[in-house]
């Protein structure tokens, strides 16, 4: 594959929104709000995000095929697709793994609204937040630095103590959309906390861009949080990824 010049990447929005499943990272990327690399095979185009998700537009041949099994194997990728060929081929390959991953939507022009707890407060993820956030799932992973996400990103922060307990932010941002990401220390958990930081930083987004939520179909929590907020499952697709 051919790696197209920066400068090049926003020619290459209109194949990243056409990417039905899930447009908001390839879409990111192609817009330049978020860092990443775009590829040209023979036969299709690929978007890989700073965070390691991966996107296909068209149908890979082997060649094209053998590279994406390179990028997952050796670097990494984490390939997200609907194309259970392609599936089928890499898995025969050997040394990947997949997942279900389901895709959701936010259907209304006003986020909801949830209190905290007595103790706890919100805070915006400023720079001293932003290092000493840790988890599965934090700012850091998504965007390249602070800088960057300041410019262009939002996240609020649950606090208890002067401690971060739980927090969301959008992992993903491009023109019309924002993909929220949340994590919630597992001592602090089933008391609204995440929900409430989610509907601080949607009301943040909306309207100029519509929200949108993914997680692995077995994260009953993340899907569950998704449901409450008011999202709507959309659509569903695999996560091929190194084998662990």
């Amino acid at each position: 594959m051919k790696e197209i010049p920066e400068e090049e990447y926003r020619s290459y929005i209109a194949e990243a929104q056409s990417i039905a499943f899930c447009t908001v990272y390839p879409t990111a990327v192609a817009e330049g709000i978020q860092s990443g690399h775009i590829y040209k095979g023979s036969s299709c185009t690929v978007f890989r995000c700073h965070n390691g998700f991966t996107f296909v537009r068209g149908v890979p041949d082997s060649e094209d095929t053998a590279e994406l099994h390179r990028l997952i194997t050796n670097e990494g990728a984490k390939l997200l697709t609907d194309n259970s060929s392609l599936c089928e081929a890499l898995s025969a390959m050997g040394g990947v793994g997949s997942f279900l991953r389901d895709n959701y939507s936010f259907p209304y022009d006003k986020a909801p609204d949830y209190a905290l707890p007595v103790g706890y407060e919100l805070r915006s993820i400023d720079e001293e937040l932003w290092g000493r956030l840790s988890g599965r799932v934090v700012p850091a992973d998504f965007w390249a630095d602070y800088e960057q996400f300041s410019a262009n990103g939002r996240g609020m922060c649950v606090m208890y103590g002067g401690e971060p307990v739980s927090w969301a932010f959008t992992s993903a941002v491009s023109s019309s959309e924002a993909d929220i990401g949340i994590e919630t220390a597992e001592t602090h958990r089933r008391r609204g906390l995440a929900l409430a930081a989610a509907a601080a930083v949607m009301g943040e987004v909306l309207p100029q861009r519509r929200p949108v939520w993914g997680c692995h179909q077995s994260n009953k929590g993340s899907a569950h949080t998704a449901e409450k907020l008011g999202f709507v499952k959309t659509a569903s697709c695999v996560m091929i990824k190194r084998a662990e």
